[in-house]
């Protein structure tokens, strides 16, 4: 075990790289992780055997119930409502996605159980890609958050629909099949995996809300977690599931506040659990699988994009999307994972040959659409703030900051263009940074501010994490504006990590403006000359 361990951790540390090395050249960083998941896994040089992935299947499984559980915000009743294109849009690409594929599969000689399964899995998504491609890139506003909610409802129809059709199947493959191990298996991934989502997040809503600290709520919910999938595990529940419910469940009757908290706190840990479930994903892609998905895959991946982007653009419009936003949301529609694979493996273990068969296609297909779909996401959706309705075009009031927070991890002497600058815009300020408020230069500070009729407060940086400190601060703060003053790591290392400033800009809404400081403080800015062509 401790070797298993150890060879995971150097396929993270290397997926880490990878993923800065991506992000630089702003590709998704989830590519990186599955390219050295792969590359290392029993496809590639074997760093990471069958065997010790399957030990290590608890740690996935327990990673993707939380993720799961955090996409499920994106299908609570407030989601939902706004973004009322999600569910019609997830319906309409769902239902056209099994009947063009079951259609086509049939068409180039598929066996009827065979094209029952693919058609229930079809219209699966991937709703984690999603939501980490979502994050990295920053995009906000409605079509970003119905992205995801679009996909999560995928997968939930999928993931029923599946547990429908495989009694239906079985009889198909084999007539003298057990029809009511079928039906058990109905009853524990369909209704099983919802009502074990519902009461556990009716329970994490109702006693959570009395949780004060953040740390206290973040174990809280992991224990619940770790419960419910213990449970799952012991009735055979989909815990896929039961956690994206769970977490729908705990958003929709929990207070507006309390949710936001909620969800806030669980993603402080968001990062590392993408790291750790598609670096074990990318691990466990078999690259020959590309080889074994015959006229019956191609059929199935070439009808399915086009179901997708068909669907996709139907829903849209019948949502009250713009037919170029629908025609987008098509696209983004078309990877698929995570769910897909899960029920894939489970077709082929209850229907015997057939089911191998509809796995191999399925799993054949997602190593295409985890590859090149994420790249094609992240395009469309890199800087996507805008609203679904945004209504016809005015020059729109420039809101100036009330409340800027100044911050830096050092001890300097703020510059005096910055306090004239807050006293134009009449901003209250808050300097954050090691020091007493009895030191000369918070002193220098306290007087300049006064004598120029500026509100400040002085806070002192203690012995802690400089990006989550700033992070915690601008929210006490409510601060409409960070300004930091932070040194740039030198070096060739530097390409590999990120700075202070891009840290505490993937964290805050707010805009971040960022100086880069010697020990010496920081410069007064320079005005650079214009250059132009003609000039010597």
């Amino acid at each position: 075990m401790t070797e298993t361990l150890g060879a995971f951790a150097l396929i993270a540390w290397l997926a880490y790289l990878a993923s800065r090395l991506l992000a630089r050249r702003h590709l998704p960083e989830l590519v990186g992780f599955l390219i050295v998941g792969a590359l290392l896994g029993p496809s590639g040089i074997e760093l990471v055997s069958e065997h010790e992935l399957a030990a290590l299947r608890p740690i996935t499984e327990i990673a993707l119930a939380i993720l799961m559980f955090v996409i499920g915000e994106r299908v609570s009743t407030r989601a939902l409502r706004a973004a009322k294109w999600t569910l019609t849009t997830g319906a309409t690409q769902y239902a056209l996605s099994a009947v063009l594929v079951f259609w086509a599969t049939r068409a180039v000689g598929a066996d009827r159980s065979v094209a029952l399964v693919l058609a229930a899995l079809a219209g699966a998504g991937a709703p984690m890609t999603i939501a980490h491609i979502v994050s990295s890139v920053k995009a906000k506003g409605n079509y970003a958050v119905g992205v995801v909610g679009t996909h999560a409802v995928s997968d939930a129809f999928a993931t029923v629909t599946f547990a429908a059709v495989l009694p239906i199947a079985t009889i198909l493959a084999d007539q003298d099949a057990d029809v009511s191990a079928a039906v058990i298996d109905f009853v524990q991934l369909g209704i099983g995996g919802t009502v074990l989502g519902i009461l556990g997040g009716w329970f994490i809503s109702r006693l959570g809300f009395q949780i004060e600290t953040s740390g206290e709520l973040l174990l809280f919910v992991l224990v619940h977690i770790l419960l419910g999938w213990s449970i799952a595990d012991w009735l055979d529940i989909s815990l896929p599931l039961a956690a994206l419910m769970a977490g729908a469940t705990a958003a929709s009757v929990s207070p507006e506040a309390f949710s936001l908290r909620l969800f806030r706190t669980i993603r402080s840990i968001e990062q590392p659990l993408y790291l750790l479930f598609f670096a074990l994903a990318g691990a466990s892609i078999h690259l020959d699988d590309l080889g074994g998905v015959g006229l019956v895959g191609l059929a199935y991946i070439g009808v399915r994009v086009a179901a997708k982007i068909l669907g996709g653009l139907a829903g849209g419009l019948l949502g009250g999307l713009g037919w170029r936003m629908a025609l987008r949301l098509g696209v983004n529609l078309t990877p698929q994972a995570g769910v897909a694979v899960g029920l894939a493996v489970l077709a082929s273990e209850v229907l015997g040959d057939p089911g191998a068969e509809a796995a191999t296609v399925v799993l054949g297909s997602v190593v295409l659409f985890e590859l090149i779909g994420p790249v094609l996401v992240a395009k469309d959706l890199k800087g996507s703030d805008e609203d679904i309705d945004p209504g016809p075009s005015s020059p729109k009031e420039v809101e100036l900051p009330a409340r800027v927070l100044i911050a830096s991890p050092m001890p300097m002497a703020i510059p005096e263009w910055l306090i004239d600058l807050a006293a134009r815009w009449r901003s209250r300020i808050t300097v954050y940074q090691p020091g007493e408020p009895e030191s000369e230069h918070i002193s220098r500070l306290l007087g300049q501010c006064a004598a120029k009729d500026v509100e400040v407060e002085f806070r002192s940086l203690r012995n802690e994490s400089f990006t989550g400190a700033v992070v915690r601060t601008r929210a006490e703060v409510q601060a409409d504006m960070v300004v930091l003053f932070a040194a740039r790591p030198q070096g060739a290392s530097s390409r590999l990590v990120l700075f202070p400033s891009e840290r505490i800009a993937r964290e805050l809404s707010v805009p971040v403006l960022s100086f880069p400081v010697t020990t010496e403080g920081p410069p007064e800015p320079v005005q650079k000359s214009r250059r132009w062509p003609w000039s010597p």
